[in-house]
């Protein structure tokens, strides 16, 4: 659970800083941002298992593109974007704020408290 949390910071550490050195902050992102985000995280775990349940990730995660990523649910505050791998047609879902903050991640597409 700890390196949950970890990896969320992480993830959240890496995504504020991306937004705050493009001048954003704390305002909405766009849908097409939230892919760009989604895709960025989902190559980050490319070949490590990033304990969030669902173990490693195959190396040819590093090539998805933002083509590869569709807002699958959004909603006050939230987006779910959903990663398809090209090569094995796998899917990872990304849970982020308006923001673009990142919260977590899985392969069902359903998180508590959001769905």
């Amino acid at each position: 659970m700890k390196l949950r949390i970890a990896l969320c910071l992480l993830a959240s550490l890496f995504i504020s800083s991306n937004l705050l050195a493009h001048g954003g902050g704390h305002a909405p992102i766009t849908e097409q941002k939230a892919l760009v985000i989604a895709t960025e995280i989902t190559q980050g775990f490319a070949g490590a298992d990033p304990q969030l349940g669902f173990g490693k990730v195959p190396e040819s995660w590093s090539k998805v593109d933002a083509e590869s990523a569709t807002i699958y649910q959004s909603g006050p505050g939230y987006f779910i974007v959903k990663v398809v791998n090209p090569s094995d047609e796998r899917a990872l879902y990304i849970l982020m704020s308006a923001e673009g903050e990142v919260f977590d991640a899985n392969i069902s597409g359903k998180f508590e408290g959001v769905n």
